[in-house]
């Protein structure tokens, strides 16, 4: 066999490998992308590695699947062994990193995503992930700049503009924090959660009108998540802060429909204090605060109404201002126009 014979069977040969590799990676993103066969893709990489334990983009896929289906340690696991065959590997820190996020660590989840910015500066993915461990740590400044830096990599991802626009809200931005759930809204119109986010900008803002709304598009959009038609009944009381047998009725029938997890105790808190059951309305918001949502600023606010209208003044004064604190508008202040008329001294420290 002379030099070109075996020249050409050597290019006919890295010609089958090449082929091979692109059936193998396109057969793996088909899985994870386009089919959510989330299980078989894990199946299809781990069989995979097997024969391929030296690859560092198999772990890194892997691990992809994994972030899909929430196995966040396992997803840490190959990242790790992804790291150990190439340090230099900037998606291996950068799915780190997501799994990081998932398991709420935000320091590790900020430093592998710092890596892989480092290692690779055009990677939307990293900026994105940096920005969402900033946020988690409340430096929401340094997370509005990151996702700045996603959306020019990669504009047309709904999500960035969605979570920039709650930095934003944090930040008190909400003129900039309405266009960015625009630009959600237009590029995904089913985002129930940017219909009601933009409509408590709008409140904070003075658009009643659209920002009600808002609060009715959301619970059109999604009617199972009752954070909706909470948040719109709880507008109106500040628009209309009286309390009617249709309202209370409404809260009862809504508070039934809550299982054990989430608003459950929000909802049973709302509805025991809108039928003059103070203490008790007072243990479910502390429930609420304790079990559900520790960050909340809204369940120490109406900590703050139970503890106001049991005339508890100074440790009701307390919460409220630790709701303030916490991210809540001063426009929901005005449900304090809704307690007792022996207390409204103390709402018009508030109110004036």
């Amino acid at each position: 066999m002379d030099a070109l014979a075996i020249l050409n069977l050597f290019g006919n040969i890295l010609c089958v490998l090449v082929i091979i590799g692109i059936v193998v990676q396109f057969i793996g993103y088909a899985l994870i992308r386009y089919l959510k066969r989330y299980r078989w893709a894990a199946w299809y990489y781990s069989a995979l590695l097997v024969v391929l334990p030296w690859s560092e983009a198999m772990y890194i896929n892997r691990a992809w699947v994994r972030l899909c289906l929430k196995e966040f340690d396992k997803a840490i696991a190959d990242c790790d062994q992804a790291i150990y065959i190439n340090p230099e590997a900037a998606m291996a820190y950068n799915n780190r990193s997501a799994a990081f996020l998932g398991l709420t660590r935000y320091p590790e989840a900020l430093r592998d995503a710092h890596q892989a910015v480092h290692l690779k500066s055009d990677l939307a993915s990293a900026y994105y992930n940096r920005a969402y461990a900033l946020f988690g740590l409340r430096n929401y400044a340094a997370a509005l700049k990151d996702y700045d830096q996603a959306i020019a990599r990669h504009p047309q991802l709904a999500v960035q503009y969605f979570n920039r626009g709650i930095c934003h809200m944090r930040l008190k931005h909400y003129s900039e924090a309405i266009a960015d759930y625009n630009k959600t809204i237009e590029l995904k119109p089913t985002t129930s959660s940017a219909y009601h986010n933009r409509g408590h900008a709008h409140m904070i803002l003075g658009n009643y009108t659209q920002g009600l709304a808002d609060f009715q598009k959301s619970c059109a959009l999604e009617p199972q998540e009752l954070i909706h038609p909470l948040a719109l009944q709880w507008c109106q009381l500040c628009l209309q802060p009286q309390l009617t047998d249709e309202i209370r009725a409404r809260f009862t029938s809504l508070a039934a429909l809550v299982d054990r997890n989430g608003l459950h105790h929000m909802y049973q808190g709302m509805d025991l204090w809108f039928n003059g059951a103070y203490m008790d309305a007072l243990n479910q918001f502390e429930l609420d605060i304790t079990f559900s949502r520790p960050f909340s600023g809204d369940s120490y606010f109406w900590c703050g109404m139970a503890l106001a209208a049991l005339g508890r003044y100074d440790e009701a004064q307390g919460a409220i201002d630790h709701a303030l604190q916490r991210g809540l508008s001063r426009f929901f202040l005005k449900t304090l126009a809704l307690l007792p008329s022996e207390h409204t001294t103390f709402a018009a420290r508030y109110l004036s």
